[in-house]
């Protein structure tokens, strides 16, 4: 007699990060996949500025968890339409956690490490949030209504994640390897810190939070090494076998941006990390997973 898998509600299915996990679910879950473009068996069309659409998508897939992935993750798009940025990235989740508590179903909602001012660097789950620009407040919003609205919810913060070429929005190294591989020139902020994100480790790590029920509350996942912009592009042209004398550096200062950025916003993430027993990967192991994934 075949088991029925238990449901789970994926949106931003067809985002990066979506694209990874759907795939690395499916033993273990059956996965609904929920996006505007979402398309095949378990897709579900889902418009996160509209209310409506999320009750759809949650009742028609009637789900044991839900792995809200779904954002306008574009700092500058969203300084320039904060009402858009709101219903998308507060208003949704409101809705998606009511659903959750009333069902009984389990959330766990990816955030960002932007809900830090970045005075500091290598955050820790225990320091509080300072977030400086619509997107980053927002961040800090949903957050706080995925905890209060969801019993037992999972919030995690992640960095700006890299990873194969799976489609969705592009991450830096698709820009950075784009340029390199022309022998273009590309510049490297000397004077902003972060611990990116290994994207093709997330199936791995939510799949061993979701292992675990007692794995509630705020969690961050970013990389191993703390770096500036310009080293991190540099480790990649080495990484990678182009020249890395293509990788000039220059100041954040000196950028325009419609969104502020923090200086260092570098996470901490020892906790999941001891409770899942993975260690998050250096930017040497990250890329060097990335050889030959362009070809």
């Amino acid at each position: 007699m075949t088991k029925t898998l238990p449901a789970l509600l994926l949106t931003g299915a067809t985002g990066s990060i979506g694209r990874r996990l759907a795939p690395a679910l499916g033993a273990s879950w059956r996965v609904f996949r929920a996006s505007r473009t979402a398309a095949g068996e378990g897709a579900l069309d889902l418009d996160l500025a509209d209310p409506d659409s999320i009750r759809r998508s949650f009742d028609a897939a009637a789900p044991k968890v839900v792995i809200h992935a779904g954002a306008d993750s574009d700092p500058d798009s969203c300084e320039q339409d904060p009402d858009r940025a709101k219903r998308v990235n507060v208003d949704a989740v409101k809705t998606l956690s009511l659903l959750c508590g009333a069902s009984g179903a389990r959330l766990v909602h990816f955030s960002t490490d932007l809900v830090f001012d970045g005075e500091r660097g290598w955050y820790s789950e225990d320091d509080a949030p300072r977030p400086l620009g619509v997107y980053a407040r927002g961040k800090l919003d949903s957050e706080e209504a995925a905890l209060a609205r969801a019993p037992g919810a999972a919030v995690l913060r992640i960095s700006t994640a890299y990873g194969r070429p799976l489609g969705g929005r592009p991450g830096f190294v698709d820009a950075l390897r784009a340029r390199l591989a022309a022998g273009e020139p590309v510049t490297g902020f000397t004077d902003q810190w972060r611990t990116s994100t290994a994207a093709d480790q997330l199936p791995e790590v939510i799949a061993k939070l979701l292992a675990d029920p007692d794995l509630a509350g705020v969690f961050h996942w970013g990389g191993a090494e703390r770096a500036t912009r310009f080293e991190t592009a540099v480790a990649f042209a080495r990484v990678m076998g182009f020249d890395e004398r293509l990788v000039r550096p220059g100041r954040a200062v000196d950028a325009r941006f419609a969104s502020p950025r923090p200086r260092d916003s570098s996470l901490d993430s020892s906790r999941l990390a001891a409770a899942l027993g993975v260690a998050p990967l250096t930017y040497e192991i990250g890329f060097k997973a990335l050889q030959g994934a362009w070809r």
